[in-house]
């Protein structure tokens, strides 16, 4: 699946491995996660403006689920 990270220069920058997502935090920040790869490329707030593909769904459930 494909993940394109625009920054704030307006380049982009795009992961097209299978199984690329990401995951927006609520600080700001985004981590890729490299499909077969361990670890996950972080931009921090203020350096990316836009992201679009595939969006992790958190494994983080709550009390009500």
């Amino acid at each position: 699946m494909t993940v394109t990270v625009t920054l704030v220069d307006g380049a982009t920058e795009a992961y097209m491995r299978f199984g690329d997502s990401y995951v927006e935090h609520k600080d700001g920040t985004l981590d890729v996660m490299r499909g077969g790869a361990k670890g996950a490329h972080r931009y921090e707030p203020g350096e990316w403006t836009h992201v679009e593909g595939d969006r992790r769904k958190s494994k983080i459930r709550g009390f009500w689920r």
